[in-house]
């Protein structure tokens, strides 16, 4: 006998929206996250890529998370280590549990940036998190790492806290509403960061045309690949289906709640097919 339905690891907005389209026909569904729920989506403030009146990630997620749990959605913490099947088993902190179907939604690891010593700096000036911690470069200089639509936004951000800001791009893949928006408020620089400088705390970052930007902060959203490791050497025919980041598909909020429905109504006509 399973100990659940479904079990859900990831409990960002796409493994939110997948536990509740379970969970509303009544299947009993375990959301696991390894620290708390909410994904990226805790990190930002006003989101720009979702419909309706303004609202931030916070409060969006505190409303998701509301509505899964009053539908019967369990939360649960601790770092999911492994995904076996014949019989699917989701290994975690607590122990395993078994369950008739799981859904995927692990996201992405945080940007990284390809510079000799790069790891060096994490806490001592390199970043992944605009709201996190542009406050500490509250009228200073940074500089932000990316090709995507999500290093746009998280440029934008920083240029409302930030004395100035560096969006430093090998290959833009903005839109052109975004492309206007950046020509307001940051400087757009074609070039790759080739070395990090600082004594103890960063100072600035090296381009690859020998030029040295001043920067206390680097705010990296390059090579943020999807965390696959649960899905990685599964039988085709196991029931577990990704949804959002870990699939690949473009960082938009919109893209991630439509994705983790894709994935709870599938589950939801395979089990009741079953």
């Amino acid at each position: 006998m399973t100990d659940v339905d479904v079990v859900v690891v990831g409990a960002g907005i796409a493994g939110l929206t997948a536990a509740r389209a379970c969970a509303e026909r009544g299947l009993a569904v375990v959301a696991h996250d390894a620290l708390a729920p909410g994904g990226q989506l805790i990190n930002l403030g006003t989101l720009a890529d979702w419909p309706g009146p303004p609202t931030s990630g916070p409060d969006l997620m505190g409303a998701l998370l509301t509505d899964v749990v009053e539908r019967g959605v369990e939360i649960a913490y601790g770092e999911v280590t492994g995904l076996r099947t014949d019989p699917l088993t989701v290994d975690g902190a607590e122990g395993p549990v078994t369950a008739r179907a799981v859904v995927v939604a692990t996201g992405r690891t945080p940007g990284r940036l390809d510079v000799p010593g790069a790891d060096g700096w994490e806490g001592r000036g390199l970043s992944h998190c605009a709201t996190c911690d542009g406050p500490l470069h509250a009228g200073r200089e940074v500089v932000v790492v990316g090709d995507d639509e999500w290093t746009a936004h998280e440029a934008l951000e920083l240029a409302g806290i930030a004395k100035r800001v560096t969006l430093v791009s090998t290959a833009p893949a903005w839109s052109a509403a975004l492309t206007r928006r950046l020509a307001d408020a940051v400087e757009v620089r074609s070039a790759a960061i080739t070395a990090l400088e600082g004594d103890g705390t960063l100072g600035g970052v090296r381009l690859d045309d020998g030029e040295v930007l001043e920067a206390s902060g680097v705010f990296v959203y390059t090579h943020a690949d999807p965390r696959r490791e649960l899905l990685d050497g599964l039988p085709a025919e196991a029931p577990v289906w990704a949804a959002g980041d870990v699939t690949g598909a473009e960082r938009y909020l919109l893209t991630a709640a439509a994705d983790g429905l894709r994935a709870g109504r599938a589950v939801v006509a395979h089990l009741e097919e079953a």
